[in-house]
Formats: structure tokens, sequence, C-alpha cells
């Protein structure tokens, strides 16, 4: 079951910052189009604030850029849906779904009108809050309006169960390989000059005793 996250959970939800994404969009006309992307990347705590790039002439750019919105999919370290993920990659000819091709299924956003991937465990989603284009790619950085996520992939306090989200990175093409990143590894912080004192001041004004 997905459960909707409050927002002041949405940036402790997209961790780690950087993620394997399946990115659906739609056309002026309805019809939805999907894609995966190798980095969507958290760029800003509060408000929340995800940013991908993209060729300009890709079916997804052209759709952010006719509707300004997006929705950003987190897949888990599963094979099945990893290799569904290959699939929503592929070039298909504009006006395909490519999660039909893929076997995945859509879910009803809560906010914008690109659909959720049922499969992913997290989802996010946005309105485009600015882009930029340069050397052939555009760069895209959505504003967070929504967010959800399987009901047993986060804890009562809105933070990620890795055992269960089990997040996915892209390790590149050369590699054509996926890594997973759900062990968790708490370190301490070595230094003890004034500025530790001044960096723990700022994480609580931003997020809280329990950061």
């Amino acid at each position: 079951m997905k459960i909707a996250q409050p927002e002041i959970w949405w940036d402790r939800l997209f961790a780690p910052s950087s993620a394997l994404a399946i990115i659906t969009t739609v056309d002026t006309e309805g019809a939805v189009n999907a894609a995966a992307f190798g980095t969507a990347t958290r760029v800003n705590h509060n408000p929340v604030d995800i940013a991908f790039t993209c060729r300009p002439s890709k079916d997804t750019s052209l759709n952010v850029l006719a509707t300004r919105e997006f929705v950003v999919n987190l897949p888990p370290f599963e094979r099945d849906v990893l290799e569904a993920v290959r699939v929503v990659g592929l070039p298909f000819a504009r006006g395909v779904n490519e999660l039909t091709k893929a076997g995945l299924h859509e879910l009803p956003a809560l906010a914008v009108k690109p659909p959720r991937v049922e499969e992913c465990t997290r989802h996010f989603e946005c309105v485009l809050e600015w882009y930029h284009e340069w050397s052939d790619r555009i760069m895209f950085v959505g504003r967070v309006v929504a967010a959800s996520v399987d009901d047993d992939c986060v804890d009562a306090q809105g933070y990620v169960r890795w055992e269960n989200a089990r997040s996915a990175h892209f390790s590149g093409a050369s590699y054509n390989s996926f890594v997973a990143a759900y062990d968790v590894m708490e370190v301490r912080q070595p230094y003890d000059g004034p500025e530790v004192e001044a960096y723990d001041a700022f994480e609580k004004q931003m997020f809280g005793e329990q950061h």
C-alpha cells in the first residue's frame, strides 16, 4: 500500500541524495511517457527540489517543457524491476507508453498529471522550478509538491527503512549493471574544532533535534 508523506518528511524520504529513477511525464494530450535515468539528485532540502538532465530532443524534455510536471519514481534493487528499467530506457517512438512495454503499472499521482510507477517504492511529484540548457543537455529542477512511499519502506518518523526500500544506483553504461545502496554505516566526526558546533547548530535548525 502506498502512503502519502507529509511535507516535513519529503527530504528524509529522498535518500541517498542521488538515485536511479524512472521519470514519468505526459504530453499535452495526456499520453504517458517513461524514461530511465541513472541520476536523479535532490539539490535542495527545504523546499525539496530534485534535478535531472536530459537531451533536448527526448520525449521527457519535450513533455516537461510543455506541461511543467514530472514524477520521479525510485525503483528497488530487485532483478525483475531493474530488468523493466532497462526496457523503459530503450528508444521507443514518441507516443509509445514505455511502462506498458516493460510490464510496469501506472498509479495515479496525488497532485500532478503524470502517473506514479506502482513497482517503485518511492515517488516524488514535481512541478518545474527552472531549467538550463547547455552542451546538448537540459538540466531540469523540479519542486516536490507531493511524495508517497510503500508503507513498509518508512518508519513512524518518515525515515527510510533501507532493508525494504533497497535503493538502486546505475553503475554506468561501461559497467552495464546496477548496485545496491541500502546498508547503513553511521560515521563519527573525527574533527573537534569550532566548525563542528556551527555545523550541528545549522543542521538542527534545518532538520530538528532528530537529525
